[in-house]
């Protein structure tokens, strides 16, 4: 996110040019998920780890700078059906969440029967954590930080919503709070200072993140303070006074 909002500064031609210049960090970490895959030692685990989060750290970056979203680049149309607006919204950011379930596809294939499946679980509680908020600003909580998109995702704006909680969210962070109450029953049961601990101790972090971002959706915590140390300085006006800040956000989601 510091990247693209430095990007932001520079002109349209500045996102590409990072997203591909940084392309070396998605070959080389995607090579290393398939080969940390074989080794079970600890130092094999925490590779994997990582190099999964910078596998899809990529795909994140990819998306955020406008390289890889979706075929409409258009805002939402006001007064569209649900369905209408569904649909509207997968075909702008298709693109990434069809590479991100191809390389789904290939984590769980590759590292299935593995030695180490520590990557690959990270790709799977990265993706569906993804697949889930995307899912649940789609229908509506009350905390949507769009302050943080990119110049190149503006037009996504119209397709999230403000609303109490949706029908989705109760499940959610139910199936989120099963899934890290069963990495915490494995790290109890496995033996202090093995390697495999080490590894549900990870992915057990990783999915009490994900718990807390949803959380931060309906909860009225300043969560945006975290990130808002990246945001440009607003410049000044002629006589001292600040730029107010942009409220074409808001009004949009509002006229929803």
């Amino acid at each position: 996110m510091l990247l693209v909002r430095r990007a932001d500064r520079q002109g349209p031609s500045a996102h590409r040019a990072l997203a591909l210049y940084s392309s070396p960090v998605f070959v080389f970490s995607g090579l290393a998920c398939f080969i940390t895959a074989s080794h079970s030692s600890l130092i094999g685990i925490y590779a994997s780890f990582f190099s999964a989060l910078l596998f899809w750290g990529w795909v994140e970056l990819a998306f955020l700078t406008g390289l890889i979203t979706g075929p409409n680049k258009d805002e939402c149309p006001k007064g569209v059906s649900e369905t209408k607006r569904f649909l509207k919204a997968w075909s702008a950011i298709s693109y990434c969440e069809l590479l991100l379930f191809s390389l789904l596809l290939t984590y769980i294939y590759v590292g299935w029967n593995a030695e180490n499946k520590v990557g690959m679980w990270t790709f799977v509680i990265l993706f569906f954590a993804r697949v889930s908020a995307k899912l649940n600003l789609f229908l509506g909580v009350p905390n949507v930080n769009t302050e943080f998109l990119a110049f190149p995702l503006k037009h996504l704006v119209g397709y999230f919503r403000i609303r109490p909680i949706n029908w989705l969210f109760p499940i959610s962070v139910s199936v989120i709070t099963f899934v890290l109450f069963c990495l915490i029953e494995r790290i109890f049961r496995e033996q202090a200072g093995s390697d495999v601990l080490v590894g549900f101790v990870l992915l057990a972090s990783l999915t009490a993140l994900a718990l807390i971002e949803h959380w931060f959706m309906v909860l009225s915590v300043p969560d945006a303070e975290l990130w808002r140390w990246m945001m440009p300085k607003k410049p000044a006006q002629k006589g001292g006074t600040q730029i107010k800040p942009l409220k074409f956000v808001s009004e949009k989601i509002n006229e929803l």
